[in-house]
């Protein structure tokens, strides 16, 4: 039995070893095509998201290609949101200022209005086009309010996008939280 567990062990570390057997390391930059998708039914921004993603992809050293048969990657992201609730927010409120004639304008009061909230996680996975391992994988998550400026979508990819690329190329070992 110590001699089979000796031999396994022995196994084991040679095959360790062997660089030829070892996961390949994600690339630093080169060329990929970028395949967006939702999570779900089709979300209308998507094109918002995938841009802020070929952004900081851009940032990292990647070439984006439209043909993937002249790409080294293929990068895949994945896009999904849902609203998750209400929470309390500055927004504007009653009274109106009615000026002229069916023109209305409304008035912020500074008082706090129920604003919906909206969770978007954002995935992206690289792979290598040859034989379609993954590469590289990392996911980041914000629930923000709708109604903020920092709730827009451009603010949303844009901040998704940098968080999970920041620290690229070492791989996340959780979803990445974005205030």
């Amino acid at each position: 039995m110590k001699r089979l567990i000796a031999g396994l062990a022995l196994a084991l570390a040679w095959l360790g070893s062997d660089p030829s057997l070892a996961a390949a390391p994600p690339p630093h930059g080169g060329t990929t095509t970028l395949h967006p998708g939702v999570d779900g039914d089709y979300d209308p921004s998507l094109h918002i998201f995938a841009d802020a993603a070929g952004q900081a992809l851009t940032g990292k050293g990647f070439t984006i290609l439209e043909d993937p048969a002249h790409t080294a990657y293929v990068v895949e992201m994945t896009l999904s949101r849902a609203d998750v609730g209400t929470g309390m927010g500055r927004g504007p409120r009653d009274p109106a200022m009615v000026v002229g004639t069916g023109v209305v304008v409304p008035l912020s009061t500074g008082q706090s209005a129920i604003v919906a909230l909206r969770r978007t996680r954002m995935e992206i996975r690289i792979r290598n086009r040859a034989d379609n391992s993954i590469l590289w994988s990392g996911a980041a998550v914000t629930v923000r309010s709708t109604g903020a400026r920092n709730g827009t979508d451009e603010a949303v990819a844009a901040d998704l996008s940098r968080a999970l690329l920041q620290i690229y190329p070492a791989q996340p070992e959780d979803t990445i939280g974005v205030p």
